[in-house]
């Protein structure tokens, strides 16, 4: 009997042992599984929440997109606008030249036009057109090389854009400027020179195209080659443009003095076409008091066009 008694104290021990265990485990399947709960409501609460700020991201940068695509169209309206402007501005000085070369008007134009740069001093020079609300016509070349002649410190090639920033004319001089050095040997090494002049203006600007050029030296030193020449650049679509008035700076010019003297006696038309260069510091001296006494002598100043009347198709 005490051991059935032994025996069933056992057996029951056993089972509490084996209740116990199997609670222990239910207790600690139920924190697990309430921890699981927990950690995947806490992860949808995170992936709500992200996703709600994913689909802000998205939103957001929807409509900077929209933005962006709005300026873009902006901007493309924009050169489509400027050169709508340009047209028109272009087309009332050509009806001003009209009237001038007909009577109608008594008003004047000066067409200022700049040879051979860039250089440093062309920097000076836009400076002081900007001063005095004047808008120019610069004939380029290569030939001085990236930097500048007068300046090997300031990398020239820069001074492109600047003048297209600025709202100037920028006209073909060839891509070398070598009257003597086979410029005029053939039609064909002329127009390769003002080929690679084109280029390099539209590499340097970004895509600016130029229709107008003044041969280096004058039309004059193409001699029996100007015939030719001037077929060429019609069938290429330039116009070319000698001029009528000069300060004197592409020779020998010594002195402000001297300047004004050649000044006096070759401006005198009503429509002129005045040669300097952005090179000479004399020019460059006299070039604001220059621009005054033209307006005050009742001229407009302008930048050349293909159209114009001073310009030989």
């Amino acid at each position: 009997m005490e051991k059935r008694v032994k025996q069933g104290k056992k057996g029951f021990l056993i089972c509490e042992i084996i209740l116990l265990i199997l609670i222990t485990i239910s207790v600690v399947g139920c924190v697990f599984l309430y921890g699981k709960v927990n950690d995947y409501k806490k992860l949808e609460k995170e992936y709500k929440s992200d996703n709600k700020k994913f689909s802000n991201i998205l939103k957001t940068k929807g409509d900077e997109l929209k933005g962006v695509q709005k300026d873009l169209n902006y901007y493309r309206d924009l050169d489509a606008t400027i050169e709508s402007i340009k047209t028109e501005y272009f087309a009332s000085i050509k009806t001003l030249e009209e009237d001038i070369k007909s009577g109608k008007s008594d008003r004047k134009i000066a067409y200022i036009t700049f040879d051979d740069g860039p250089y440093y001093n062309t920097y000076r020079v836009l400076n002081i057109l900007d001063e005095n609300d004047v808008k120019a016509t610069f004939f380029t070349i290569s030939m001085n090389g990236e930097y500048c002649y007068d300046n090997k410190g300031v990398r020239c090639y820069d001074l492109y854009k600047e003048y297209v920033k600025r709202g100037h004319t920028i006209a073909n001089h060839t891509y070398t400027h070598g009257i003597r050095y086979g410029l005029y040997n053939s039609a064909d090494s002329f127009m390769n020179a003002i080929d690679r002049q084109e280029e390099h203006i539209k590499n340097m600007t970004g895509g600016y195209k130029t229709n107008i050029m003044r041969f280096p030296g004058g039309s004059s030193q193409a001699g029996g080659l100007k015939g030719p020449i001037t077929e060429r650049l019609r069938e290429k679509g330039y116009g070319w443009v000698d001029w009528t008035a000069q300060d004197g700076d592409g020779k020998a010019l010594y002195s402000n003095e001297q300047a004004w003297g050649n000044i006096y006696s070759s401006v005198n038309d009503n429509i002129e076409v005045i040669l300097l260069h952005d090179y000479n510091t004399v020019t460059t001296n006299i070039l604001g008091d220059f621009i005054k006494w033209l307006k005050e002598n009742g001229y407009e100043c302008y930048p050349l066009f293909y159209d114009s009347v001073m310009v030989s198709k």
